[in-house]
């Protein structure tokens, strides 16, 4: 697994436009040393994204895909309940309190000190959206093994794991500004819609710290594609597989982008359900290698199975 070695040394971070640049070059050049036919594609819209392809994913008989933006350094982690989505949200909610206590803190200030009362909704405004996007588009959290270096480790693994004469069936997506709402993804599906439409599609995103690995199926995904997903990513070598739809659990990934999307993420067992934390912080140093040859290895059985029908 030396391209993840590869990545969490020189790779890490992918926030500005400077490093995404660097990087996209990096994986252009590693995609066609391999024999891929690699380009990236600049989506219309606002923000600017920049998406990453290799193969063909028209004529692809599944295609792998991965965020490959990084998101700024946050004092608090994202937390995620798959099967409680609410608690997710609840658990959220302290910070965003408190983004408007200060906002309404600085609004009343400055409405008391100039004696002007308009000057407060203004000041709340600037104040709470400020912080806001600050969250977002603020300095770059400097570590990042897990949200999402590991789902473009994996990808670039399965790229040069797949035998030669069967990277036809495969292509490989690496998308831009998931972090600031899916961008990337929607960008690139509007451009493809077509060929995309019925394509399967699996997004590999936090896959690198937990042995409670989820497959989230797309709403309406029949037995037949969740007989698929469970003969390609078995149980076993300290592994368990829970596989869920769509309807019943919200996984904000990229994956929500496609009608044929699923994804591929890694939770731990906690007090109150499975549960991936730690991303958005400094804390976020975890991609156990195991992880990462849990999914090339479901992956390449993956596409001999989408190959086959």
């Amino acid at each position: 697994m030396e391209i993840l070695q590869t990545l969490l040394t020189s790779w890490q971070v992918r926030h500005s436009r400077k490093q995404k640049d660097a990087f996209l070059a990096f994986a252009k050049e590693y995609g066609e040393k391999l024999g891929y036919t690699c380009r990236v594609e600049e989506g219309k819209g606002l923000p600017k994204c920049r998406n990453f392809a290799a193969g063909d994913p028209e004529k692809a008989k599944i295609v792998f895909t991965a965020h490959y933006d990084t998101c700024a350094r946050m004092p608090f982690p994202n937390v995620v309940y798959p099967d409680r989505r609410y608690l997710s949200i609840l658990i959220q909610m302290p910070w965003i309190l408190l983004l408007i206590c200060v906002a309404l803190g600085a609004g009343l200030l400055a409405w008391r000190l100039s004696g002007f009362r308009p000057l407060f909704p203004l000041v709340y405004c600037i104040v709470y959206f400020g912080l806001f996007l600050l969250l977002f588009l603020g300095p770059a959290n400097p570590h990042t093994a897990n949200d999402n270096t590991s789902g473009v480790a994996a990808v670039l693994s399965i790229m040069a794991a797949l035998p030669e004469d069967r990277r036809g069936n495969a292509a490989f997506l690496l998308f831009d500004n998931e972090e600031l709402g899916l961008v990337g993804s929607k960008a690139y599906n509007k451009a493809h819609r077509d060929a995309m439409a019925q394509k399967p599609l699996l997004n590999l995103d936090c896959i690198g710290d937990g042995n409670i690995m989820y497959l989230v199926l797309p709403k309406g995904a029949d037995d037949k594609t969740e007989k698929t997903y469970r003969a390609a990513f078995p149980d076993g070598n300290g592994f368990s597989v829970e596989i869920r739809r769509a309807e019943k659990t919200r996984y904000n990934s990229d994956q929500r982008s496609f009608k044929n999307g699923a994804a591929l993420a890694a939770f731990r067992k906690g007090r109150l359900g499975n549960v991936l934390g730690r991303i958005h912080t400094r804390r976020d140093t975890v991609c156990e290698e195991k992880n990462l040859q849990f999914a090339v290895d479901g992956a390449l059985r993956l596409t001999d199975l989408m190959s086959k029908e």
